[in-house]
């Protein structure tokens, strides 16, 4: 369930003015709907120093290469630091909510509502690239709801298109970001896995580790 910045203030026993502080840096994974933040329920658990969040470039690089892409950066001092948590995350030795810390500012997310009518064709634009519950690898078969990556420069046209409005019941997940797809044309398999940990449900969460624990062979 997610929470407005003052219950998420509450919660962590904190000032509302400390709860969007942290909130508006970016490191709480938090969202816009309309004029109000909303702070996803894992952010929760992901308070502590050891939770700080990678660089969005950086969170993109470990889920590329735990979905067995080349690391790529060029500074040797990055590669050896994602490759040392990619060898941690295989060897189990990471949970959910871990990874979710380190990966939860990877591109921003917007919720918004779409016309019901509208899903199929959404989820058909080539413009969008299916993820989290909107991926068949994912195994939840929603159809009332569409998620996945789009590009930056297409997001504005792709809003517009399908008259997409911002909603606090949203059925559209849109994950602004230029993910290159893996060899098989699809968002590379730990986006998948990302995405479905912002949803923090006891059947995204079960699907998470499922995929994760693929990974882990």
């Amino acid at each position: 369930m997610p929470y407005g910045v003052a219950e998420y203030a509450e919660k962590l026993g904190v000032s509302r003015a400390a709860a969007y502080k942290r909130v508006r840096s970016g490191s709480v994974g938090a969202y816009r709907v309309g004029s109000q933040w909303v702070v996803p329920e894992p952010a929760l658990a992901a308070v502590s120093p050891s939770s700080r969040p990678m660089s969005a470039d950086n969170a993109a690089r470990l889920l590329e290469a735990l979905s067995g892409q080349e690391i790529d950066a060029s500074d040797p001092v990055v590669r050896r630091r994602i490759a040392e948590k990619v060898g941690r995350v295989r060897a189990g030795e990471v949970d959910l909510q871990k990874l979710w810390s380190w990966v939860r500012i990877r591109a921003p997310r917007l919720a918004l509502s779409a016309s019901a009518s509208d899903l199929p064709d959404l989820l058909d634009d080539p413009r969008l690239a299916r993820s989290g519950i909107s991926d068949p690898r994912a195994g939840l078969a929603v159809s009332a709801v569409a998620e996945g990556y789009v590009a930056p420069a297409d997001l504005d046209a792709l809003i517009r298109d399908y008259l997409l409005v911002e909603s606090d019941r949203p059925n559209v997940w849109l994950h602004a970001s230029d993910v290159a797809p893996d060899d098989s044309g699809q968002v590379p398999i730990g986006f998948v896995i990302a995405d479905l940990l912002d949803h923090a449900g006891p059947r995204e969460l079960g699907q998470a580790e499922s995929l994760l624990e693929q990974l882990r062979r």
